[in-house]
């Protein structure tokens, strides 16, 4: 279970569950959670040993006489199956047909690019193959029309078939590329009794966490907008789900449409009930914590615009800044104790995540007019599908919950 609260409070609540039966009757499923599998290669349910090949770089790639009508034909033989309905020898087999047709694609070079987009964009049916064929395509070409396309592909996906830590992975990866990935947030909300295991970060993921990583990406107002249809839905968990996530938002049509809504003493669970009316009453700030600011506001803002929003920034800032924090730890010969204080003190590095001082500080000097920078901040802190993600995003959440209760915004639609 991952909480955080404010002033005491529980303001949001975002569970792990473990995955048991749900990871259960789909052998490749079942495989991939074994093989530690990836989303990079094949974005299916498909075990790392299929996928291999495919995240090879096609510059190294040595162009073959493949045409594409033979890409066709042999993807008209490897796929059309139903992984859940094969056994575990049939398993092995498709695999060796699957890594085949995609080495195949390969030696074919750009022109593989093309007849895989080609086949694509005539696919209607075959779930899996859009899957492969969308992940494959993602690694190949960035054009703006192509990541629509994949976009619209994957937004066809059976969970049932592919593996929904492959596609939340991806469709968080289009969202860092500018793509509106609204069509591909409500699968996730909507599949019920889930459970996302993301293996090589140690996550295991309820819809709604899943679902924040897709919504939160989005933009606040965009967001909001997805989410207030879906307090109609006829499931109770959609319309629960959806209310979790709205209050979330914290924009002024998320507390207005929330104050309006009359579904809050029907969600079961307690821990969303507890979280939505957390957001929606004012808590009176503790004026001690704010009152000795360790950081001014310029500082502030300074440290938020520098800090890492991709993979990429956050090795540079890993292997300096970081390196010369690591150094200075052991040259102090500090304990596990000091360090953990010289963290929570010190200026962020990596993200504000743990870092109280500075979080303080934030809620003691920010004013309305930094809302902006604090909800672009938030919605780049998830570049990608991960606890460090997850951990900033909700950080900063805490930071704007913190800000709304001292200059007391949206009084109109919270309860005092």
């Amino acid at each position: 279970m991952r909480r955080f609260s404010i002033g005491g409070a529980v303001a949001f609540s975002f569970f792990l569950f473990v995955c048991s039966n749900a990871c259960r009757g789909n052998p490749f499923r079942e495989e991939a959670l074994r093989e530690n599998a990836s989303w990079e290669g094949t974005a299916s349910a498909v075990p790392s040993s299929f996928a291999k090949t495919s995240a090879v770089t096609l510059a190294t790639s040595q162009p073959q006489p493949t045409t594409c009508d033979a890409l066709r034909t042999a993807k008209s033989k490897v796929y059309g199956f139903r992984p859940t309905q094969l056994n575990e020898s049939q398993i092995d087999a498709k695999g060796k047909e699957i890594d085949a047709f995609w080495k195949q694609v390969h030696s074919a070079g750009s022109d593989g690019v093309s007849c895989v987009r080609s086949m694509l964009q005539a696919e209607t049916t075959d779930h899996f193959f859009q899957f492969d064929a969308a992940s494959f395509l993602y690694q190949a070409d960035r054009s703006p029309e192509t990541l629509l396309l994949v976009r619209d592909s994957i937004a066809q996906a059976d969970f049932q078939e592919s593996d929904p830590a492959n596609y939340l992975s991806l469709a968080v990866a289009l969202a860092q590329q500018g793509v509106d990935i609204g069509p591909l947030a409500a699968p996730l909300l909507r599949y019920p009794n889930a459970v996302i295991r993301v293996p090589e970060q140690g996550l295991e993921l309820d819809s709604d966490t899943a679902a924040l990583f897709l919504y939160g990406s989005m933009r606040p107002s965009v967001a909001t907008s997805a989410l207030i249809p879906e307090l109609q839905a006829p499931e109770s968990f959609v319309r629960a789900g959806a209310a979790h996530l709205l209050a979330e938002q914290l924009t002024e049509e998320s507390f207005r449409t929330l104050s309006r809504w009359d579904g809050l003493r029907k969600i079961e669970e307690e821990f969303r009930r507890n979280d939505i009316t957390a957001v929606m009453k004012y808590q009176q700030p503790n004026e001690a914590d704010f009152a000795h600011p360790r950081f001014s506001r310029e500082q502030v803002l300074q440290t938020i615009a520098s800090l890492p929003r991709s993979s990429a920034e956050l090795a540079d800032v890993m292997g300096k800044k970081g390196a010369e924090f690591d150094k200075r730890m052991r040259d102090s010969k500090a304990t596990q104790e000091q360090i953990s204080t010289a963290i929570a003190e010190g200026e962020p590095i990596y993200g504000i995540a743990k870092h109280a001082a500075f979080m303080n500080s934030a809620v003691a000097t920010l004013q309305p007019g930094d809302f902006e920078l604090l909800r672009t901040a938030r919605r780049k802190a998830l570049f990608n599908v991960s606890d460090q993600s997850l951990e900033e995003y909700l950080a900063f959440t805490q930071v704007m919950i913190g800000l709304i209760n001292r200059l007391d915004l949206y009084k109109e639609f919270r309860s005092h």
